[in-house]
């Protein structure tokens, strides 16, 4: 082996690692905190690695610390979408399914396939991220009362409207938290009104994408795209099998938040409403009309931040 890689399997309070360098293979465990990282640093020194390149999968928050510390302190890190990991360990016709066996899957796919790197993001965009996933988790807590106030018996249901009503408005203190901080920084307001000269791209739209893309990282509309998963996945055998679809291999906080966008922009956006013609002309069903206007959005939306125009439907990047 040319490198050092380390597969880690994260879970809420542990981290089992895989080390594989020159013909050895090492694993251990560590606990998933500031002591745990500063043992994982201090275990690699012993081995005499000044670098690695860790990589584990995208599952959440559990995963955020380490791979931020191993970054900071000069470790390549990958941070890989789990499904990559779940393929690549069927190719290979594995069996076992444990923390240990899935670190050093983790460690074996990274020794092979090499995946990108990771870079944090902007200090300023990471804080609209957590803002603008905040809300939506308030947003869910919000469903889920009111559901509960639809059959709830008599006795309860003044609690329920109570917290309800407590919740909408820790979503309005939030919402304006975030209006408060896309404006503090002029490239994130630029970049909002950007978007949101777009028909279809309204303000919490716009908000969402700037918090969980960060379009300068991006080479392409092609490339972000795929990120977000609304790229189209055709499957084809023989006669019996032929049907296209999203891959939904990305994001799915960014299609969520294009759905219903893409619907408005087939009716009032010219650019999209002409290609969902077309579309729709050639045979494609509704949803995968909607699913390709869902790509156009973003294709346009990734247009007007590049350029730095507002939207015009006359102009190339916007076609």
């Amino acid at each position: 082996m040319s490198k050092s890689v380390l597969g880690i399997d994260v879970a809420k309070k542990k981290l089992d690692v895989c080390l594989m360098f020159d013909s050895k293979v090492l694993m251990k465990k560590f606990d998933n905190g500031t002591k745990g990282f500063k043992l994982l640093l201090g275990w690699l020194a012993s081995l005499k690695i000044a670098q690695v390149h860790a990589c584990l999968e995208a599952t959440g928050p559990y995963g955020e610390a380490v791979t931020e510390f191993l970054y900071e302190h000069g470790h390549r890190v990958s941070v890989v979408n789990p499904l990559r990991i779940k393929k690549y360990a069927e190719s290979d016709l594995k069996r076992n399914k444990t923390d240990t066996a899935d670190a050093r899957t983790i460690a074996e796919f990274c020794r092979v396939k090499d995946p990108k790197e990771w870079h944090p993001l902007p200090a300023e965009v990471k804080q609209l991220q957590a803002l603008t996933r905040r809300v939506e988790v308030l947003d869910r807590l919000v469903a889920s009362e009111q559901n509960r106030l639809d059959v709830a018996p008599e006795a309860i249901r003044p609690s329920l409207k109570r917290v309800i009503k407590d919740l909408k408005k820790e979503i309005d203190n939030v919402q304006r938290l975030i209006k408060d901080h896309i404006d503090n920084y002029p490239d994130l307001r630029r970049q909002s009104e950007l978007l949101q000269s777009i028909p279809g791209i309204g303000e919490k739209t716009a908000r969402l994408l700037l918090g969980e893309i960060e379009f300068s990282s991006f080479e392409s509309a092609r490339a972000l795209a795929a990120y977000a998963g609304v790229t189209p996945k055709k499957s084809q055998s023989g006669t019996s099998l032929d049907w296209t679809r999203l891959s939904k291999l990305g994001s799915g906080r960014i299609r969520k938040a294009l759905y219903f966008p893409a619907i408005v922009a087939v009716q009032y956006n010219i650019v999209v409403k002409l290609f969902a013609r077309r579309l729709s002309e050639n045979g494609k069903t509704p949803m995968q009309v909607v699913g390709a206007a869902m790509r156009k959005l973003l294709h346009i939306a990734f247009g007007v931040i590049k350029h730095n125009r507002p939207f015009d439907p006359n102009s190339a990047f916007s076609a």
